[in-house]
């Protein structure tokens, strides 16, 4: 198994920014830059977590997912054994972890990853990519969900395409940035360097946070924030986290910091900002056990 240590990996095409999907709407009509969407199975490795709990991890597809570059096994293994890993990005989706149970009738973890399907279908051919790709999901479901998986136990299902019932995740529609015209700056995190100290006023709005849906189970925590001082998506900088949002109006010098009533997936989330109403509407996937 390769060595998850080098490896350099962004779930999502754009997560290296901090930048979530969305447009700025031009019509009365909002564009919305994601979409909800059942991914297709493709294939499933079953493993064990450290502490023995069996899981497996349903390898899904979505042409909406891009496809990473196209590189040979060659280049792949010269990117590990010079440690520049960076320089080959794979895109994919992780959704949260969800209960199932296994042929025997045993319960078990499921985690849903979406990839490119041509993509899919490389790691299918090609070891190296296959072994690279498993040693990534591994790392970003430990970062991302405090669970270590065993590498020495991941075994390829022969007759299983997934396990459980697939759960929908937020798609993008495009590979733009956030809210489109945020791609003529960075967020805090995009270079590494620290954000320059400034002094905000309070940004006057009104804003909501509500969840859905209504009752039950929640899934999603919708965040609408409506202001006259803000006229255009070139002027917002953005930073989403797992239970807060920091919405800074670089033009007006106006700040504003809400917290969540649920942790969310920033990664997962879809943003639409409507010119003439003035109001910016975040959609936010809610982690599993995130109250």
């Amino acid at each position: 198994m390769t060595d998850r240590s080098l490896f350099n990996i962004v779930p999502s095409e754009d997560e290296h920014d901090l930048i979530l999907p969305g447009s700025e709407v031009k019509t009365q009509k909002p564009c919305v830059e994601s979409v909800l969407e059942i991914p297709k199975p493709g294939f499933c490795v079953k493993t064990r977590s450290e502490d023995g709990n069996k899981t497996f991890i349903n390898i899904c597809t979505s042409d909406k997912v891009p496809e990473p570059p196209d590189i040979t096994e060659n280049e792949l293994q010269q990117y590990l054994e010079a440690g520049d890993v960076g320089k080959f990005r794979v895109p994919m989706s992780v959704g949260p972890p969800h209960g199932e149970s296994d042929k025997s009738g045993g319960a078990c973890t499921a985690y849903d990853v979406v990839i490119n399907p041509r993509f899919c279908a490389k790691v299918r051919r090609e070891g190296a990519f296959q072994q690279f790709l498993l040693a990534a999901i591994l790392t970003i479901i430990e970062q991302k969900h405090d669970v270590k998986l065993r590498p020495d136990s991941c075994v390829l299902l022969r007759n299983k395409r997934s396990i459980g019932r697939l759960e929908p995740q937020l798609m993008r529609l495009s590979k733009k940035p956030f809210v489109v015209e945020l791609d003529q700056f960075q967020s805090s995190s995009s270079s590494g360097a620290a954000k320059p100290e400034a002094s905000y006023a309070t940004l006057p709005c009104k804003h909501s946070v509500t969840v859905e849906p209504a009752q039950g189970k929640p899934e999603f925590v919708v965040v609408e924030i409506k202001s006259p001082h803000v006229k255009s998506a070139k002027w917002l900088e953005l930073d989403v986290g797992e239970d807060r949002i920091e919405l800074v109006v670089r033009r007006g010098g106006y700040r504003l910091d809400l917290d969540l009533p649920y942790w969310v997936h920033p990664e997962q989330g879809g943003a639409q900002f409507h010119c003439q109403k003035n109001v910016l509407t975040l959609t936010l996937p809610v982690q599993e056990g995130g109250g």
